[in-house]
């Protein structure tokens, strides 16, 4: 015997992000367990943007890139990228080798600050193999010397209450090191003791006291200084070396990649292989959503993630079987969004956008135009397989119903319904007024179903107003 059927509507009112934290059948409906490529700002779908050329010309050599800087020189900005053991320099329209490590670099680590040397700005490039260099914008020098106990091969810089403080010696890997405070004759580039005044000497002390556990980045905040270890986190707190006060810090968190530490705001960001980190100034923890992303980061290695925050948004890296990406997510909305299609090398971020340099050697705006770099962004939004929690109910597919519109002439999406074990593909041609509400007819029915919206061909569209399943519902009664 079979009940009469009923009418139902399965409804998305508002997009919001990738949500892998729980079984499909649980989520709510605005969250998807495999999306790449949309951007939901405003609670609609829309096909991200992708990234164009910033800088026409390619970095020069071929060497993998390292990293990536913007420098605030007094002559005007420059990019800065380390290719190998080369740093080039963008100025005045070509790309300058402005320095060469010795024998070249064997790891990938390399750090920058900005830091002022007597009345001159410099960045300060930390390579964790050979001594740090200093590069005016015009020219690149060695840092320190050994007079001034400052020509460690240090990996991690950090301007801290006007010191620099380094770390990641590889001979003394627990060592945290601070220069004397400028002053008279007395400048940064000095971390030996002053005569008569310990609180402008420069110095060292040991965090830890296991080699098993050295030290792996360094953050300044405005009242602390961040020093993580492999296994642990510690906090420098003080403002001369009378009163500084090394304190370990409670945390439950995963070893952090030193080029995904961020700040946004009072916060300090960074990934882990457990998913995005928050430190809130006292102590640090996973975020409460960062299981939303735990497939992806199953199969993912972050261990060398870039990080960068532009405007609203935190960007990081990853590299996994299919090439890699980057994980965005949205501070405000509190929303994941994947973005997949393109090698990263390096992102940074200055006057609130993103920056990527790409597998062509290429220094490109992030999301900006409609393709990434002349490739097809391939872009798509599954929803979540359920039941509605009632696995009796047979599930008849009537409509899918949308207000769209494309972004270009002849744009369509392609809708896949999934019911059951049956898939029915329908290619829609979508207007070019929004106002417009689409209805494309459904067939199939199951005790399950989900919905993939996908472009074509790397068009671009916008759904506004959600979506609307509608189908009619019945069971087999005795």
């Amino acid at each position: 015997m079979v009940k009469p059927m009923a009418r139902k509507i399965y409804r998305i009112d508002e997009f919001m992000g990738l949500d892998q934290s729980m079984g499909e059948n649980g989520m709510a409906a605005s969250y998807s367990p495999d999306a790449c490529n949309m951007d939901t700002a405003d609670g609609e779908l829309t096909v991200a943007k992708g990234y164009t050329r910033y800088i026409t010309s390619a970095v020069p050599g071929t060497e993998a890139i390292r990293r990536m800087f913007l420098f605030h020189s007094g002559s005007g900005d420059q990019v800065i990228v380390v290719t190998g053991g080369s740093v080039y320099a963008y100025r005045e329209g070509v790309w300058v080798l402005i320095y060469t490590f010795t024998g070249g670099l064997t790891g990938g680590r390399v750090d920058f600050t900005e830091a002022r040397i007597d009345t001159t700005d410099y960045l300060l490039i930390a390579s964790g193999e050979q001594q740090i260099v200093k590069y005016n914008g015009a020219q690149a020098a060695l840092f320190g010397s050994s007079d001034g106990l400052s020509d460690k091969p240090v990996s991690y810089l950090a301007a801290y209450r006007s010191r620099l403080f380094a770390a990641g010696d590889s001979s003394c890997p627990n060592r945290l090191y601070w220069s004397k405070l400028p002053g008279g004759s007395r400048t940064i580039e000095s971390w030996g003791e002053e005569s008569g005044s310990v609180n402008v000497s420069g110095g060292h002390t040991e965090i830890g006291a296991s080699a098993g556990d050295p030290i792996v980045g360094l953050a300044a905040l405005s009242n602390q200084l961040l020093i993580f270890k492999k296994r642990s986190l510690y906090r420098l707190i003080g403002d001369k070396p009378s009163n500084f006060t090394v304190e370990r810090i409670d945390s439950d968190v995963e070893t952090a990649a030193y080029t995904s530490l961020v700040m946004s705001g009072d916060m300090l960001y960074f990934m882990t292989k457990g998913g995005l980190c928050r430190f809130n100034g006292v102590s640090a923890a996973l975020m409460p959503d960062a299981r939303r992303i735990k497939k992806l980061l199953s199969g993912a290695d972050v261990s060398l993630s870039k990080g960068a925050a532009a405007r609203s948004r935190l960007y990081y890296s990853f590299d996994d079987a299919k090439g890699g990406g980057i994980i965005e997510y949205d501070l405000v909305r509190h929303t994941y969004m994947l973005r997949r299609g393109f090698d990263v090398g390096d992102i940074a971020s200055w006057d609130g956008r993103l920056y990527i340099v790409n597998s062509g050697r290429y220094v490109c705006l992030f999301d900006d135009g409609k393709s990434y770099d002349g490739k097809n962004i391939e872009a798509w939004w599954r929803t979540p397989e359920t039941d509605l929690f009632d696995k009796s109910g047979v599930k008849a597919m009537r409509s899918l119903c949308f207000r769209g519109h494309a972004q270009g002439a002849a744009t369509a999406m392609n809708a896949e319904v999934s019911v059951g074990s049956a898939r029915a593909a329908t290619r829609v041609l979508l207007p070019t007024e929004e106002s417009e509400v689409v209805e494309v007819p459904l067939k199939n029915e199951g005790r399950t179903f989900s919905l993939r919206i996908a472009n074509e061909a790397g068009g671009r569209f916008t759904l506004r107003g959600g979506i609307e399943l509608s189908f009619e519902t019945w069971r087999r009664v005795e």
